[in-house]
């Protein structure tokens, strides 16, 4: 898969787009994923991992994220993400480049992320996301909350998925603990296992 990612400034909004899939030459029905109400670093080595991990079920045999070239170290998490046999276009195997652990970030979606524990150590950055104002179960916009962000990831991903991503948009490359709600599951061990090559820890709570 080919992504491209823009910030759109009249409407504050960061869009990833999925170009193209080098395997079947098509892509969803819905190819564009959207972050509003936030400054995300379109140069950030986090981002292209965070994509990955909303998108590994649609990624073929390629990974492409525009034109940046992605650091030796985020390009093997994000072939622990994807699977061996998954390529991953641009690496600049001469730079080793790993998350700096100045923050810890708390992100969830938005009303469920007040059991999480801050760190005893230092303030942590706390970001909370919401997705569409009426629920596809319901039909309604009851119990719906604002949060920092606005997106539509959830078309992608799953709730615990959504809030990695936008944990490691919002924390970029500095990130040393990521708090987010879930519970343990093969697939979040193997992201786990991912974040940790590039030095970021995380943490499910319920």
């Amino acid at each position: 898969m080919r992504y491209a990612a823009t910030y759109h400034a009249p409407l504050g909004e960061t869009r990833i787009d999925l170009v193209s899939n080098t395997h079947t030459d098509g892509v969803p029905l819905l190819n564009r994923m959207q972050f509003r109400r936030t400054s995300i670093d379109l140069n950030a080595q986090s981002l292209p991992l965070a994509v990955a991990i909303l998108t590994s079920h649609l990624c073929s045999e390629v990974f492409e994220f525009g034109s940046m070239k992605i650091a030796n170290d985020y390009a093997a998490a994000i072939r622990h993400v994807l699977g061996p046999d998954v390529a991953i276009s641009n690496v600049d195997g001469l730079n080793r480049n790993f998350s700096t652990g100045e923050i810890d970030v708390i992100a969830g979606r938005a009303g469920g992320t007040g059991s999480i524990p801050p760190s005893s150590d230092m303030a942590a950055m706390r970001v909370d996301w919401n997705g569409d104002f009426v629920s596809a179960e319901t039909r309604t916009s009851a119990s719906f909350s604002f949060g920092a962000v606005q997106t539509n990831a959830l078309y992608f991903a799953d709730a615990t998925r959504v809030s990695i991503a936008v944990g490691l948009m919002a924390g970029r490359d500095r990130i040393r603990t990521l708090y987010v709600p879930g519970t343990v599951s093969p697939q979040l061990e193997l992201i786990s296992t991912a974040l940790f090559m590039v030095g970021i820890e995380l943490r499910l709570v319920g």
